[in-house]
């Protein structure tokens, strides 16, 4: 059985990037969207992991091939340091106490393993997750059961750091799309052999039986998510306007948005400078976890 353990919905809220955070969402993806695609390329089972809600998920929760999943926000409370932590199979009980700690790492990975809940730590090696450095990593290692070492968003080789991450630790190697737009979904997944259902697959989760699969990030697969992202944007402020004939704002937005069409290369500059600020992320990271190599696990704080 296949699955693609990283997926966005409009859900997710609107984007963490400064100051696009007032006017553009995370993702524009429908449910049933995200739904009948995984299925049409193949997955066995469909998980929306969105950030910090299961409001998306449980649309659709009813449905046996269905998991409900969250891309949990932790912080690490003494210097408030991100990470984003897959968390797969909770109900809303779990959800609810998820986001009452999640503010404070230390109490919210405690919990999780308590609960016996499936937490994979994802994109590790990803500038995303803020100033993470070997410290912080090694601090969430003995609460993790895998780790994501195929991003579908990022570059081969931020997954070989994942990689050789769970390989030194012993975690199970998790594959998602983590797919903003419908590119990507169901392009890339974990999948365990032999599972027939969805408790079997869980099962073999937890125990590590799995395997990843599909493709990885690169420059053309990010300007590709960037101009459909904004393509979505500009046809829901289109839809808006049409509703309201009568708000002359949304007809001046329009108008500006008319005269910037000429800006949608920008897209692929911005996918490049991305990546190289990700490929040096990347590096310094690698360099730290060598350097670090011979600590001790510090305490979670």
């Amino acid at each position: 059985m296949k699955l693609d353990t990283h997926v966005h919905t409009h859900y997710s809220g609107y984007s963490t990037i400064k100051p696009l955070d007032r006017i553009m969402r995370e993702s524009y993806n429908s449910v049933e969207g995200v739904y009948s695609r995984a299925k049409a390329r193949g997955m066995d089972l469909v998980a929306i992991t969105d950030h910090d809600t299961i409001n998306g998920a449980l649309t659709i929760a009813d449905r046996p091939d269905v998991i409900i999943g969250c891309e949990v926000t932790g912080v690490f409370a003494n210097d408030g340091v991100r990470v984003h932590l897959g968390v797969l199979g909770l109900d809303e009980r779990q959800h609810r106490e998820i986001q009452a700690l999640r503010r404070n790492i230390a109490e919210l990975m405690p919990y999780l393993a308590q609960e016996r809940l499936f937490v994979s730590l994802n994109h590790v090696a990803s500038r995303i997750n803020g100033d993470i450095t070997a410290t912080h990593i090694a601090a969430l290692m003995p609460w993790l059961n895998g780790i994501e070492v195929r991003n579908g968003s990022r570059l081969p080789s931020q997954n070989r750091t994942a990689a050789a991450l769970a390989a030194a630790h012993g975690k199970a190697c998790i594959g998602g799309s983590d797919s903003h737009t419908g590119r990507g979904v169901g392009r890339t997944w974990v999948e365990a052999p032999g599972a027939r259902t969805r408790e079997e697959f869980m099962d073999a989760l937890h125990a590590g039986r799995v395997q990843p699969g599909g493709g990885q990030g690169h420059y053309f697969t990010m300007a590709s998510d960037i101009c459909r992202i904004a393509a979505s944007f500009y046809k829901e402020r289109f839809h808006r306007a049409i509703q309201s004939p009568s708000d002359w704002r949304r007809h001046v937005f329009i108008m500006c948005a008319v005269v910037g069409i000429p800006l949608l290369s920008v897209p692929f500059a911005v996918a490049l400078a991305h990546f190289i600020l990700e490929q040096r992320f990347n590096r310094d990271l690698l360099l730290d976890l060598v350097a670090n190599r011979a600590l001790a696990a510090p305490e979670l704080a």
